[in-house]
């Protein structure tokens, strides 16, 4: 076996074989009076243990009891001895240096027990099993689909409608809560998928269908996206939303017809509003602009009939005046002046007495014409 020897010694210790010294390892038979923990006597030599392991080591084995032996050997043990040494030391080297990737953080454990985050570098720690090391990537982004199937895709709306919806969330480990995200969560990839549906589904239940398919999408992806957010942060769970696409949002397929009808209904009232829209920004400020026009023209024509009237007022003011001077001269001037418009526009026909018996003939409807025409001519007299 391994510890017999040619030369008589057995085992590490030096004891003799055959049975004649049957030693324990403190040098004593086991029914004679032994030095070990239960005996009496001195305490083993440990320097004589030590030489005769490294010379056991070193394949040369003892030369018998005490301190004697081979010198050469007991060399040839030293330096086994101290290869064997350190090959510990880089073994206990190796289990305690470690390296953090970039855009990665090392959570250290104690037995189990969290006791520190590292950063990315050549870091140092226990050797196993005392302390280990678990390293996760905080910047990569990782994504989920969700509504693959028609279980997770059908989802009622609050006015009692189905949508099959689809949508994918992107998310990452946040770096400032790395231990979260290690001890909180056992599988994080579920529990963002559950958390996620959960959230979609609240905010399609609190939505009406219209929306959800047409114009009110991003609002929908938006709510369903702080809720996840803030249901990760109420666990606790270490988890960064990064952001949240709806893939497909539609009725389910019996219907979709209608609803392709309402969504090119409501495209054409969006071109109707739009057509609106820009035939009152054109007629508006032409109406405007007519309006003002008509504003100047009625204060032009107001200034006009009261300058008319004040001149009027004026002009009879002045008469009374003279009137009240001289009311005869007055009188007998204004007379002369009103004969004289009067019969300035009136036609001269001078009569014979002495006719002998004759018909005159006056041409009225030649005077009437004329008459039209002395009285248009008047008037633009004074318009003008």
């Amino acid at each position: 076996m391994p510890w017999n020897d040619n030369a008589g010694g057995g085992g590490p210790w030096g004891s003799g074989g055959g049975g004649q010294n049957n030693n324990n390892p403190w040098g004593r038979g086991p029914n004679g009076p032994g030095r070990g923990p239960n005996g009496g006597g001195q305490e083993p030599d440990l320097e004589e243990l030590v030489r005769r392991f490294q010379q056991w080591l070193g394949g040369k084995g003892p030369r018998g009891g005490g301190r004697g032996g081979s010198g050469k050997g007991g060399s040839g043990g030293g330096v086994v001895g101290v290869v064997g040494a350190l090959i510990v030391v880089g073994v206990i080297t190796a289990a305690s240096v470690y390296q953090v990737g970039p855009g990665e953080a090392g959570v250290v454990q104690r037995f189990g027990e969290y006791v520190r985050t590292a950063g990315a570098g050549l870091r140092v720690k226990l050797p196993y099993p005392i302390e280990t090391v678990e390293t996760v990537n905080v910047t990569e982004i990782r994504s989920i689909t969700i509504g693959t199937t028609p279980q997770e895709a059908l989802m009622v709306t609050r006015d009692e409608n189905i949508v099959d919806l689809s949508f994918t969330v992107q998310w990452q480990v946040d770096p400032t809560r790395v231990r979260d995200y290690v001890f909180n969560v056992r599988d994080q990839r579920a529990m963002v998928q559950a958390v996620s549906e959960s959230a979609m589904r609240e905010v399609v239940g609190t939505s009406d269908l219209q929306p959800i398919i047409g114009t009110g999408r991003g609002e929908v992806a938006q709510r369903a996206e702080e809720i996840i957010q803030d249901t990760l942060d109420l666990y606790e769970a270490g988890i960064q939303v990064v952001g949240l696409q709806l893939q497909e949002s539609a009725p389910p397929e019996d219907v979709i017809a209608a609803f392709q009808d309402v969504i090119s209904a409501e495209q054409d009232a969006e071109a109707n509003a739009l057509q609106a829209t820009a035939y009152a920004n054109r007629i508006v400020p032409e109406a405007r602009g007519d309006a003002v026009r008509l504003l100047e023209e009625a204060r032009g024509y107001r200034d006009q009939v009261v300058a008319e009237a004040q001149g009027q007022a004026d002009r009879f003011n002045a008469i009374y005046d003279e009137y009240a001077q001289a009311p005869d001269v007055t009188r007998e001037r204004m007379y002369l002046e009103t004969m004289e418009r009067v019969l300035g526009r009136s036609e001269l026909l001078i009569l014979d007495q002495n006719g002998n018996g004759a018909v005159p003939y006056l041409p009225l409807d030649q005077l009437g014409r004329n008459r039209g025409d002395a009285n248009r001519a008047a008037g633009s007299g004074q318009g003008g």
